[in-house]
């Protein structure tokens, strides 16, 4: 048997051989740039500590809202122990890499001399989109904002990390109609939203809410809803029959009757294919099984140029309304009137942050990609745009979607123009009434990965801060003390219990019995060699969950209380 060329190779060559291959792939392929903030979480465990003095609290019965002031990769780093595939929608607006010193890596601004720019962009966007995509839940999507400068690198990069398969589109949002005057050949009137489910097959994008002027279109009613009319041979992607040959099958219609059928049943029936104005071969926007269950209320014949044509209802949902197309072309999108000027309108005056979106923009697409309970996510929050437009869409529609917003304070950006303006739009400004929310303020902060006493302590401290986090329970109606070594946190409808010591485990059902408050129970424990399920409280007379302390604090608990122990 002849040998292979690759025979000779070690299992470390192989291995390097096939992680070049991978990336080659894409047709991406980066010198990965060693990151001090990823460094970091080697020797240092990212923890959060509450600002209490920039605290809101507009109504106790709901739940909170995050505005997390530090570096983005730790922030979802330590968003992984709390938030784990629990983020529904995430939309960023990372820097643009124009080269233009706009952003920093390992503390120093890269710019256009920088040879290892696009490198540096590829890797600091690798690793905080790896530890994004963590956090999506099954059905979650990412939308990225990216100008012409990084579009072909994220979308190969995003094509990697997510998988191809799962883009769902690339949207072009017209959001400079004037034009970039400084552009040296062509003046750039757009941007891209890049738009990634974790999972397709669980995705769903919304219809846009129909203003006036499209209801129009929705003129027919046939007693069941109003509709448009739409061909019912597909058109645009996949629409040949090459392309989709299940889809090419011919269908039947009796004028006389007015009906359709699969079947031809005499000569009065006529076929009808999917043919184009042209007369090539398409196919039908549903398969025989869709056809023979629709067929009777959603379509219908009507003669176009003396031939017979198959239409199809479409309906106007109460719920739903226009599809989104690719192309956003809208003068509510100008992020000059709805980006700058409302910011100033917000503030009063001109503030420090440069080329914030439209609010509409945002809200859009969050609108298209939310449901009304979604929690979602931007780790590159600038002036705080994604948390307004949350609030707006709450406003408008009565949900309680929630907002958790990450960026540094370079510039005094988080303290001075982030949280400030969330405030602003909560207590309302100009003349803008205000939106009742909710707000807590955290910092990043950290805990070393070392072997003492003291900072097993804090680690447990700084624990508790971000299971309250995890819960969204931060009410505490029952303290820790010497003699019961757990705690009790609630909200409206939840209540966390955190045990710290195993020994209290009974004294904390006791506890839990007492209360029997009406309220899911989740239940924490440290421990140092057991890992506690559901069947480990068999005493407790109420409805709850068990959930495991996250693995990389457990892990460090446990190598504190070992060298404790001995």
């Amino acid at each position: 048997m002849e040998k292979s060329k690759y025979s000779h190779f070690s299992r470390e060559q192989l291995e390097a051989k096939l992680e070049k291959l991978e990336r080659e792939r894409y047709g991406l392929v980066w010198e990965d740039k060693e990151e001090n903030v990823a460094k970091q979480c080697e020797t240092e465990l990212p923890v959060l500590i509450e600002d209490v003095t920039r605290e809101i609290v507009y109504d106790p019965k709901k739940p909170y809202n995050f505005i997390i002031e530090g570096d983005n990769y730790h922030s979802l780093y330590t968003l992984n122990f709390t938030h784990k595939k629990k983020i529904d929608v995430i939309y960023i607006d990372p820097p643009y890499n124009t080269g233009n010193k706009s952003w920093k890596y390992n503390n120093n601004y890269v710019d256009k001399e920088d040879n290892y720019r696009h490198s540096k962009w590829l890797s600091f966007m690798s690793k905080r989109l790896r530890l994004a995509r963590q956090l999506l839940s099954n059905r979650g999507i990412l939308i990225c904002a990216i100008d012409d400068y990084e579009f072909a690198g994220l979308k190969l990069l995003c094509d990697m990390i997510f998988k191809e398969q799962n883009r769902l589109g690339t949207l072009v949002v017209v959001h400079n109609p004037r034009g970039r005057n400084d552009d040296k050949f062509f003046a750039s009137q757009h941007e891209y939203l890049l738009v990634y489910a974790k999972n397709i097959d669980n995705a769903n994008i919304a219809d846009f809410n129909l203003e006036e002027k499209d209801k129009t279109q929705y003129n027919k009613n046939d007693g069941i809803s109003f509709y448009a009319e739409t061909s019912f041979v597909r058109t645009g992607n996949n629409s040949k029959r090459s392309e989709r040959p299940n889809l090419y099958y011919p269908i039947f219609f009796n004028e006389e009757t007015n009906k359709l059928s699969l079947t031809k049943h005499n000569a009065q029936w006529e076929e009808l294919l999917p043919l184009d104005s042209k007369g090539e071969e398409k196919c039908w926007r549903w398969g025989k099984e869709t056809f023979l269950q629709l067929k009777d209320t959603e379509l219908f014949v009507k003669k176009v140029k003396g031939k017979n044509r198959i239409y199809k209802k479409r309906r106007l949902k109460e719920e739903t309304g226009k599809r989104p197309k690719t192309v956003w072309y809208d003068a509510k999108y100008d992020a000059s009137s709805n980006g700058i000027m409302l910011l100033k309108k917000i503030f009063g005056t001109d503030n420090s942050f440069n080329y914030p979106k439209s609010l509409f923009a945002v809200k859009d697409i969050i609108q298209i990609t939310s449901k009304t309970n979604s929690l979602i996510l931007d780790f590159f929050a600038g002036s705080g745009t994604t948390g307004h437009a949350v609030m707006e869409l709450n406003k408008e529609d009565g949900g309680n979607r929630q907002f958790i917003l990450c960026t540094n304070n370079e510039n005094n950006i988080c303290e001075e123009v982030t949280f400030p303006r969330i405030k602003k739009v909560i207590e309302g400004y100009a003349d803008k009434g205000g939106i009742p929310a909710n707000v807590k303020y955290f910092k990043q902060s950290f805990v070393p990965n070392v072997t003492s006493d003291k900072d097993k302590r804090e680690l447990v401290n700084r624990s508790t801060e971000l299971l309250c986090m995890a819960e969204n329970t931060f009410e505490m109606c029952v303290k820790r003390n010497s003699k019961s070594d757990f705690a009790i946190f609630k909200n409206a409808t939840k209540q966390t219990a955190i045990i710290y010591d195993e020994e209290s485990i009974k004294k904390c059902v006791k506890k839990l019995n007492e209360k029997q408050e009406e309220l899911d129970t989740v239940i924490y424990v440290f421990s140092y060699d057991h890992t506690y399920e559901a069947d480990d409280f068999e005493n407790l007379n109420i409805i709850f969950t068990v959930k495991p302390i996250p693995e990389a604090i457990l892990n460090i608990y446990r190598k504190i209380s070992k060298m404790y122990k001995k």
